[in-house]
């Protein structure tokens, strides 16, 4: 029998390393979700995890994961995180929530995760379950930012890397490669928020979205192929882009004059060469870094994650009436209850149910009807 499943590789079970073998480009990502049509996937890529749900077996999960990144099964085994049923569901809710994020409360995690849903959506007719269970995964994540304070006093990777950056030097030159993206526009806001900064944002197009690029003196936007004729005189350089290869390289950096330098790669996979970080003088933040810095937000997060289980369990339970009712309301009509009276129905229930059933059963009915 199907059930809902989620299949999980993140950041408390794997290294940058490991999950960055399992970023994929977005042909493979389509190609994936409809080949596999019939399982309802959608597939969640983040620089903290990659995530496939689908409506299936949790046996297959692991073949699915291998079979996208071409690892193994058994080490995919090693790594993953399984969940099923109502458990899948919880887990949902609570990536959608960022209560499950690395960052405690961080906001980019629900715009990624409608955006995996989203695309799934638009290339296959995903399962009435599927679409009821990802549509109520968010309408209580914004329940949740709105009644709780999880998502106060905001913190994520954008606003660490930015605060790291602003604080490097009394007055910082960054090198932004990727501004472009999801998580690049949120950095280049939280960037030009600190009055000591300035912007050298990299981008592969020279079509500009004002919408996203701010008309500021504090920026300049260069052609990515340029990043290395100018990346000697910055003094940070941060890099968020979803390339396969690494987009900076020891070896081109290596005529760059030497200078303090800060470099933070905030890309799954990697798009700074490790081996950057054994050059005199650079130091090198990924990703995994930032986890240390988040410890103090989390901890004050607390009071508000119990507020939120609370939550996600009230939602849970709403939903879980949803999925019931589409699933019994064909066999309602069937059954011709609009043809009986209150007194036949009320005798039909007590020969089926226990006494315990029977009595909630007619305190709710007596209760609709009292209203």
């Amino acid at each position: 029998m199907k059930e809902f499943v989620c299949a999980s590789i993140n950041y408390k079970r794997c290294d940058e390393d490991f999950r960055g073998k399992l970023a994929f480009e977005i042909q493979k990502h389509e190609d994936f979700i409809k080949e596999n049509r019939n399982i309802s996937p959608v597939l969640l890529c983040t620089c903290c995890r990659t995530e496939i749900y689908f409506m299936g077996n949790a046996d297959s999960a692991a073949g699915y994961l291998s079979e996208l990144s071409g690892i193994s099964e058994n080490q995919i085994n090693r790594n993953i995180m399984l969940f099923s049923g109502e458990g899948a569901i919880r887990h949902l809710f609570r990536v959608a929530s960022g209560m499950d994020s690395m960052v405690i409360g961080e906001d980019e995690i629900l715009g990624q995760l409608k955006s995996a849903y989203a695309f799934a959506s638009e290339k296959i007719h995903l399962s009435h379950d599927v679409n009821m269970i990802f549509q109520c995964a968010v309408s209580a994540a914004k329940r949740i930012k709105t009644e709780t304070a999880i998502s106060k006093t905001s913190v994520s990777y954008a606003t660490l890397a930015a605060k790291l950056a602003a604080h490097f030097a009394d007055n910082v030159k960054v090198m932004l490669i990727g501004a472009g993206g999801q998580l690049g526009t949120s950095l280049l806001k939280n960037l030009l928020s600190y009055k000591n900064v300035r912007v050298i944002a990299t981008m592969r197009s020279h079509s500009v979205n004002a919408a996203i690029i701010p008309e500021t003196a504090a920026l300049e936007i260069l052609p990515y192929a340029s990043r290395y004729e100018r990346i000697g005189e910055c003094d940070c350089i941060i890099s968020a882009t979803s390339s396969p290869h690494f987009v900076i390289t020891a070896d081109e950096i290596k005529s760059v004059p030497e200078k303090k330098q800060l470099y933070i790669d905030l890309a799954v996979p990697r798009d700074i060469d490790p081996s950057v970080a054994d050059m005199e003088n650079i130091q090198l933040c990924n990703i995994d870094y930032f986890r240390k810095l988040a410890e103090n937000n989390n901890l004050r997060k607390q009071d508000s994650v119990e507020q939120a289980k609370l939550m996600i369990e009230e939602e849970i339970d709403e939903l879980k009436k949803q999925l019931l009712f589409h699933d019994l309301f064909p066999e309602f009509k069937k059954a011709a209850l609009s043809e009986m009276t209150g007194e036949e129905l009320f005798l039909k229930l007590k020969s089926k149910l226990s006494f315990s059933a029977f009595r909630e059963t007619a305190d709710a009915v007596i209760n609709i009807g009292g209203k």
